[in-house]
């Protein structure tokens, strides 16, 4: 065993799926009574089916291994830990206790992620992921079991094991590289660092992105000031951030922490975890993620700035990753059959809906690399704005699907048009201009009459001929 660490956790009374029922009764006796061990042993017994002496013993050390009890010469007492978890009963507080003290739980949770093991299999995982220590005890994988049982992560149906809702979702988190943080903690910057593994400089700034080893982006630090030169109000669901750049320097710039937040307005790819400093504190309070659901640069006073609005996430970092991941892929689906113009707004949650909407601009403006499809361009602005929009199709706001086959990438000029009606596509991808010579715009348009579009490499990503049967129709376009 290194590192202090135990390598077979020990079970408790009551059978595997039941420790905690015993155990929490066992603290509640301890904390009450402040019993010698003598009156441990005799509790044991009267209330378990337990008779060895040595035996309860061996359960009690295990109990001081993980940081739950503290065993004196006279008194067994609960540690501060113990106390915390037996006021709250919140299994994620004995996770910690156990994970930390023992080899293989995270590593179990991380296979089960995979689909139902047998308890040979969990073992096979932990021996192969921790090859540091002598895993031979065949009965070790069916302890650490036992306890995630009782704890409501794993279920089992014998002779195979699987995770439970909280369960995915806590070995979500725990395998993936995110830090833990609780909603309403303060922390130190020293702490933050930790969590983060990385130095954040002489003081966290408010709009902090961070990379990867490969340079990019992985996530961005937010931090709202009391005391802060805008004032921040960060009450409600929804609130308004102002961006980076102090009033005495002029308009705000489109700086790499503003550009990095004005992306995460028009698609969001990385968790944003959001702080709030009080005045009277060095700290920080954790508020949990938030999405960046539009920007803007207005006039505030006598100087422009950029102007973000944000909802609060109530998920964790490892289930936005996880929901992005698969939003990201039905977005991309390769769908050979005819496929439905809308999406069935009951399948998703709210979350889901705003991180659909929030993939879709990126796999489309990706899929025809940052250029119009109708005039090939990609313009910028001198503040760094590219003028390109994913528009769809068959229209959002007629519930059209987010998937890239009903996506164009539009400048802002063909994106008004198309959506209007002034343009639409055939199913052999040639532009079709409305017939209208009567209106002024059409002497602008026709010249686009029959030129082919510019297309994604890949067939999978190009229009599919459903959505454009069903704008032209909108927009009364005969067949072509």
């Amino acid at each position: 065993m290194g590192g202090g660490k135990r390598n077979i956790a020990v079970r408790f009374f009551g059978g595997a799926g039941n420790y905690t029922v015993v155990l929490e009764r066992f603290c509640t006796y301890v904390l009450t009574e402040n019993p010698t061990e003598t009156g441990v042993l005799e509790w044991v017994k009267a209330n378990t089916r337990a008779t060895s002496d040595e035996g309860i013993r061996d359960r009690l050390a295990f109990l001081e291994s993980i940081g739950l009890l503290e065993l004196e010469s006279e008194r067994v007492r609960l540690t501060q830990r113990g106390i915390e978890w037996l006021s709250e009963t919140d299994p994620e507080i004995l996770y910690e206790l156990l994970s930390s003290a023992v080899y293989g739980f995270d590593t179990v949770l991380e296979a089960l992620l995979d689909g139902p093991k047998t308890d040979g299999e969990l073992g096979d995982a932990i021996e192969s992921k921790h090859s540091e220590i002598d895993w031979n005890d065949a009965s070790g994988p069916a302890q650490h079991r036992g306890w995630l049982q009782s704890l409501g992560y794993v279920e089992r149906t014998a002779p195979e094991n699987s995770l439970t809702d909280s369960g995915r979702k806590l070995a979500r988190r725990r395998s993936s590289e995110h830090p833990h943080l609780e909603r309403g903690e303060f922390y130190a910057q020293t702490e933050l660092e930790d969590a983060f593994d990385t130095s954040f400089g002489s003081y966290i700034k408010g709009i902090s992105p961070r990379t990867d080893d490969e340079g990019s982006l992985s996530y961005i630090i937010l931090k709202a000031r009391e005391d802060g030169p805008y004032g921040d109000e960060i009450d409600g669901e929804r609130f308004t951030y102002i961006g980076e750049g102090v009033p005495e320097k002029g308009d705000q710039r489109l700086t790499g922490a503003n550009s990095a937040l004005v992306e995460q307005a028009d698609r969001s790819t990385v968790p944003v975890y959001f702080f709030y400093q009080p005045a009277d504190s060095d700290e920080l309070r954790y508020e949990g993620l938030v999405d960046v659901v539009g920007s803007e640069r207005v006039s505030l006073g006598d100087r422009m700035v950029y102007r973000f609005t944000m909802d609060r996430l109530e998920i964790e970092p490892a289930e936005f990753e996880a929901l992005s991941e698969s939003v990201s892929d039905d977005i991309a689906d390769d769908e050979t059959d005819e496929p439905a113009l809308t999406d069935d707004e009951a399948e998703f949650t709210e979350v889901q809906r705003r991180v659909r909407s929030s993939a879709f601009p990126k796999k489309v403006t990706s899929a025809y690399d940052g250029r119009c499809a109708i005039c090939g361009k990609s313009r910028e602005s001198p503040d760094g704005t590219i003028d390109i929009e994913a528009a769809h199709i068959y229209p959002k706001r007629a519930n059209g699907r987010d998937n890239v086959r009903n996506g164009l990438a539009l400048c802002r000029l063909h994106h008004w048009a198309f959506d209007t009606g002034w343009l639409a596509v055939a199913d052999d991808y040639r532009i079709l201009v409305a017939d209208r010579p009567d209106l002024e715009g059409y002497e602008e348009f026709v010249p686009l009459e029959n030129e082919s579009l510019t297309l994604p490499d890949a067939e999978d990503l190009r229009p599919h001929a459903t959505f454009l049967a069903a704008h032209r129709d909108r927009h009364g376009f005969e067949s072509p």
